[in-house]
């Protein structure tokens, strides 16, 4: 088995076993044209939504971000791919289907086969 099967199965697993912290959310690609003007094209992932466990953030390379209110989401890369999301950017929002809530994306990881994504989300 690779490394990248490696990595994609890991990301499967905590889809599974997180289950009941899982929303349909849109990722929100929002281009920038300079003239004050944003697209905005929704694209509708499932993500692992929570609070940032103390003992996780020393791992992250944007620890130093976290604010008290941030939470943390989790997507799967191939989940973001399969819905054309092939790049992410801190311009970009996440919207949840269930109550409207929009977040800032204001750092993100990803593994070296970029199966799962971890993203330091902070409410609008």
């Amino acid at each position: 088995m690779s490394l990248h099967t490696t990595f994609q199965n890991a990301a499967k697993t905590v889809f599974k076993v997180f289950k009941s912290l899982i929303f349909k959310v849109q990722y929100v690609v929002v281009l920038k044209d300079g003239f004050d003007v944003d697209t905005r094209t929704e694209h509708p992932v499932d993500m692992i939504i929570d609070t940032f466990a103390e003992r996780d953030v020393q791992f992250l390379s944007f620890s130093n971000l976290i604010q008290p209110t941030d939470v943390k989401g989790m997507v799967r890369g191939q989940n973001l791919r399969d819905v054309g999301v092939s790049v992410l950017s801190t311009n970009d929002v996440i919207v949840r289907d269930d109550n409207g809530v929009e977040y800032a994306i204001i750092a993100y990881n990803t593994d070296p086969a970029e199966a799962l994504y971890i993203l330091l989300l902070r409410r609008v």
